[in-house]
Formats: C-alpha cells, structure tokens, sequence
C-alpha cells in the first residue's frame, strides 16, 4: 500500500497508489493468481446480476502485490464460504469505480484513493470503521465526520534512500537517527562531496564542469508527500487548517523551496528533474544507474532495491528547524451495499496483519497497527524479510512513532486535483534562475482558486 494511492506515485507501486510508474506508489506492488480485468463489468453488490456469493475486491496493484492480495482475498473468502473475485485495475482507476458507483454496482470492497475514500465516506457510501481499528497509528485513521472514519491497511513513510558505496569512496557518514540528522547546510555540504565531475571535482571546487557530471549527491525533492516533510520541518503546513488556502507562498515555504532550487541551480549538487527521469523513474533506478548518491522516496521503494543489485541503505530525512516525516497511504474500505460488510472488515484486519501479508517483509508495506513499531517480536516479523537495511529501525520506525505527520490527502477536499497543480509547477519552480518568489506567488494563487475546505481527519 505504499501510499496506496494512484495519484501521487513518483515511481512504484504503493498500496493505494495507481501506478505512475509502479507506486508506485503509495504505492504498492505483490501479491497470488489473479482475477479478471475489471473493465466496467457489473459487480456483485449493489443490486448486480451477480451471485449473492461473489465477493469483489478492486484494487490497482500489479506483480507482487497483485499477487498477495489476491492469496489473501482469496483464502479467506473460501473459509468463509465465498467466491472471491479480485479486480485488478492498473489504470483509470477512480474513473471506473466512480462509473461503477453511478450504476449502482459497487464492489463489496476495494482500494480507494484518499479523496474518493472521504467523499464516499461522507456521502454514507463507506462502512464507518471509527470503532472497529482503535489498534491503528493515529495518523492511519481518517475522520469525515465526528463519528465516521475510514481506515489504511498499511503505512508508508518518507526516507532517505542512499548507495552506501558511494557515500564509502566520498567519507560521507549518512544520519541514520533523528538526534543526528542533517540541517540543510549539512545537506549540501554532504551532496557536494559526493557530486563529482568527469575530473573528479566537486561542485565548490575550482574548475567543476557543471556539463560532464558524473555523479550527482542528491536528487532534489520535488514531490509532494517529500516537499510536505520539509515544509512541516521549517514550521509551515502546506494548507490553512480549514483547508481554504495554501501556505505555499509563506516567508517559510518559499525558503524551502528556494533551497531546492539552489541545490540545482546554485550548489549544482543535483540534478534537475528532467534529467533525473532520464537516470531512472523510481529510488531504486536512480541509485542503480550510479548517476546520483541520494534520494527521498517513499519506503515502498525497498521492494526494488532489495531485488537489484544496489549496495544501499536508508537515512533519516534532512530537515530545516525540526525533523518531520511524512506518513502516507491510500484507503481500504468496504462498500456500504455490499451484502458481505462483515466479511469485508475481516477482509481487511487481515491485509493489515504482517503475519497473513508478505508484502511487509519484502518492504512494499509497513503495518498500519501501532504495536507493529513497538512489540520488537513484531517488528521482527515484519522487518526480517531482507529488503530492510541496518538503519531501518532508528530511520524508519523510530521516526514514525515520534515525527510522522499525515501527509493531507485525507484532510483536504479534492485533494488529487491540488495535488497535480503543485507537483507539475515544482519543476519549474526548482530549475528557474534567481529568486523563486514571484513563481511560487503565481501557483499559490492558481491553488488558492481550486481548495474547497477540509475535513476533520484527525481527532485530537
């Protein structure tokens, strides 16, 4: 479920993701035999033709997380006497479950992206969870009302991902916990020992050639659940709490985001986003083409990275005035005219379980329970598969239980909208000349023009 979430994937598969390139997000990617395509077939809920027996699950997973859920669902659905029927759809997938609800023909349950979770939620579409997951990190609950909520079944959370070979030849010693984390000076100073040219030069050295880089030391964070992480670190939200304005274009924020743009342009330690889509689409790419040292990304990247070839690791997060991570993820739910609204929520106990889902252990998902980051049997469970390196456990784990904020995909309404005007303006903001202030100034006010509020989220 790496944030699960189609919209906001930059490279894998995360569970909620549809994918951009696999998460993906979050998202996700694995999981056993799969089902039919979905098309705009009828489903089994909602006054279909189908069997009262039939129980379809929707999801946008593809390989291994196609292949995990589709184990799971199908498992349980036997045990309780049910024909399980796993959708997998890799595209288009709010169109289509938004045709489906249109016609009266829901699944029982599925993946639902963020936004489309809390407006189906409202709209009474969703079975409320509010009581049924008190077991789950606070920000893996998601409030539409005073009394309803819908639930992640997983967890995702932003990293520092780097090639430890790289940082051995350059003596870079990479933070792997929150009390040693860098400030951004000492970001740079990292990046530039680790940015060389053809010559073997560093950026602040004499004689660079910025046009023959060998290898950048990091590659500026332009996405968004990465910029919100940065934004929170200097003391700035990115919406107003009512969800009515941005704070994009606050002194805090555009220092930010001047800083990004001074990694590229100033400090040249990295590369613009252009170019870094031609090193590679996802974390593991781009430290596996060698062009660049360092990049944040979302944990679901481990799946890549433990099935290449890269010597790597992961660090905590660089950050301004206070260390932030950003935790994210898409929506499971079950659909309130399923006949199945039981088994649905078992269904989804189940997926959350790191004991039931191999996607934990091969690093696609992090658990939704709290226990999961506390009970060190359970973290074991979950983190012996392999994929997660040494620093995972003072990254990571430590990080979310004490820093994690909930990226605002839940809060904020028609939030997939803002958040592909943000994401889009980011490369121009970063890769222009001199002073970002006029251009941040002019994708705040276009984003001003689409926000409709919030909602509550999260309960204090």
């Amino acid at each position: 479920m790496a944030t699960r979430t189609p919209s906001d994937r930059s490279t894998t598969t995360a569970r909620g993701r549809v994918p951009l390139g696999r998460r993906g997000f979050l998202g996700l990617a694995g999981l056993g035999a799969a089902g039919p395509a979905l098309g705009l077939q009828a489903c089994s809920s909602g006054g279909s033709s189908g069997s009262s027996t039939d129980f379809v699950f929707t999801f946008w997973g593809t390989g291994a997380e196609k292949d995990a859920v589709t184990a799971v669902l199908g498992s349980a659905a036997q045990a309780a006497g049910l024909t399980a029927k796993p959708q997998s759809i890799p595209t288009n997938y709010e169109t289509k479950i938004n045709t489906l609800i249109a016609a009266n023909t829901p699944p029982d349950a599925g993946y639902l992206t963020e936004s489309m979770a809390m407006r189906l939620g409202a709209e009474g579409k969703l079975v409320n969870v509010a009581d049924r997951f008190t077991n789950y990190l606070p920000q893996a609950l998601h409030w539409y009302s005073e009394e309803g909520a819908v639930a992640q079944s997983c967890q995702e959370a932003m990293t520092l991902f780097f090639d430890t070979d790289a940082a051995a030849s350059a003596g870079v010693t990479v933070p792997a916990s929150m009390d040693g984390a860098w400030r951004w000076d000492d970001l740079v100073s990292a990046a530039d020992r680790l940015t060389v040219d053809a010559d073997g030069r560093h950026p602040s050295e004499t004689g660079f050639k910025a046009d023959q880089v060998e290898r950048y030391g990091f590659a500026a964070p332009t996405g968004l659940p990465q910029l919100f992480a940065l934004l929170k670190s200097n003391g700035v939200d990115l919406f107003t709490e009512d969800g009515t304005a941005t704070n994009l274009d606050a002194p805090e924020a555009v220092a930010v985001l001047q800083d990004l743009c001074d990694l590229i342009t100033e400090h040249r330690v990295s590369p613009t986003p252009a170019q870094a889509t031609t090193f590679g689409a996802s974390s593991s790419l781009l430290l596996a083409s060698k062009r660049v040292a360092m990049v944040v990304d979302g944990t679901w990247g481990l799946l890549d990275l433990a099935a290449s070839t890269v010597n790597y690791d992961v660090g905590v997060l660089p950050y301004h005035q206070e260390y932030v991570t950003t935790t994210l993820s898409g929506a499971t739910a079950v659909f309130a005219a399923s006949e199945h609204t039981d088994f649905g929520l078992d269904l989804m106990e189940q997926l959350a379980d790191p004991g039931r889902v191999d996607l934990y252990s091969s690093g696609l998902w992090m658990p939704a329970i709290a226990d999961c980051y506390t009970d060190e049997a359970k973290i074991s469970q979950w983190t012996g598969g392999g994929a997660h390196p040494a620093g995972f456990r003072t990254a990571v784990i430590d990080t979310v239980i004490g820093n994690g904020v909930a990226y605002p995909s839940y809060k904020i309404k028609d939030f997939t909208t803002i958040a592909t005007t943000i994401t889009n303006a980011m490369g121009p903001i970063v890769t222009g000349a001199g002073d970002v202030t006029d251009r941040v100034e002019q994708l705040a006010a276009t984003v001003n023009g689409q926000l409709k509020g919030a909602y509550l989220d999260q309960k204090a």
